[in-house]
């Protein structure tokens, strides 16, 4: 017999957890590959002073979130090592780094690997140009925006295809090469 009640099912909730900071600065931390030791050190502060962070007794500044960020790291590492080999040519093509015969062997090579981290920077920034005014035109249409993109999003959007097709065929060109053998 039923009596017209029925038992209801639970609904799966199609929102997101919303994290504590403290939650999340601990994500960015195993993200990171990083123990909360290394991570006070990377950020500069004491390690007593991550773990209140991590347990969630303080909260951190917005910096030591943005530090531990992989694409921020990613994108840092990129840039400290085209400063370093920049510096070691430098110090190769002046004489102030002694390998004999080798030097030359050795700039070309750092020349070479400096090229490919800028292409991949290049192509890290053209992309984001591109998602950007994609963006802002998919914004312009209905029901976002008035329902048509401007001229000058448009123009912009086309301008940033450009880039980045342009970089991603001199990626591509750096690639053929590591393929072939000649770098």
């Amino acid at each position: 017999m039923t009596t017209g009640h029925r038992k209801s099912s639970p609904v799966p909730s199609t929102q997101l957890p919303v994290l504590t900071i403290a939650e999340r600065l601990r994500e960015r931390i195993k993200e990171a590959g990083l123990s909360q030791r290394a991570a006070a050190r990377e950020l500069g502060v004491d390690e007593r002073t991550m773990r209140y962070w991590c347990a969630g007794e303080y909260t951190p500044p917005a910096m030591a979130l943005r530090a531990l960020d992989p694409r921020v790291r990613h994108h840092e590492s990129l840039h400290q090592a085209i400063r370093s080999n920049q510096q070691q040519i430098d110090l190769l093509e002046s004489g102030r780094m002694a390998l004999g015969c080798a030097a030359a062997a050795e700039a070309r090579r750092l020349r070479g690997l400096t090229e490919e981290l800028q292409a991949l920077l290049r192509l890290e920034q053209a992309f984001q140009r591109r998602q950007a005014a994609f963006l802002r035109v998919h914004g312009q249409f209905l029901p976002h925006g008035s329902g048509a993109p401007s001229d000058e999003s448009i123009s912009e959007f086309e301008a940033a295809e450009d880039e980045w097709r342009t970089v991603q065929q001199d990626v591509d060109r750096i690639i053929k090469e590591i393929c072939a053998g000649r770098r």
